[in-house]
């Protein structure tokens, strides 16, 4: 599978890079910083995945996404996230994301949200809050 990684932090992304393509054998085909260079992004269309910081300076990955899915609905968001107090289930489903994994959890648990998204379900850490108060 082919894989495009967002996300304000180099060592994330670095990190996230050899995991997939180390560890799960999968492709990156680029690494992004931040949501507008995402959505500026010619080859954004040939990943099977994008995962996605929600947190990022710019444009968020909340806002990335929606502009994404409004450009081309099939496109597969893993959101990932630092802040597990600031990740809604309401606002990423709505956004169009399929999946959200906690950075903590991530080497755990990110290879199953993979599986999950790539079959056409929703995967979401079931101590997510569920709506913004």
């Amino acid at each position: 599978m082919k894989f495009i990684v967002v996300d304000d932090s180099k060592t994330f992304r670095e990190g996230i890079k050899f995991y997939l393509e180390n560890m799960l054998h999968h492709e990156v085909i680029d690494m992004l910083s931040d949501g507008l260079e995402f959505l500026q992004f010619k080859n954004k269309y040939d990943a099977d995945i994008i995962i996605m910081d929600i947190e990022m300076p710019h444009l968020n990955g909340i806002e990335t996404v929606k502009k994404a899915i409004w450009d081309n609905q099939y496109l597969k968001f893993i959101a990932v996230t630092s802040y597990t107090d600031k990740a809604y289930l309401d606002e990423l489903i709505s956004a169009g994301f399929k999946s959200c994994v906690f950075k903590s959890n991530i080497y755990d648990e990110l290879d199953q949200a993979i599986e999950m998204v790539m079959n056409q379900k929703y995967s979401f850490p079931n101590d997510i809050n569920l709506i913004k108060e």
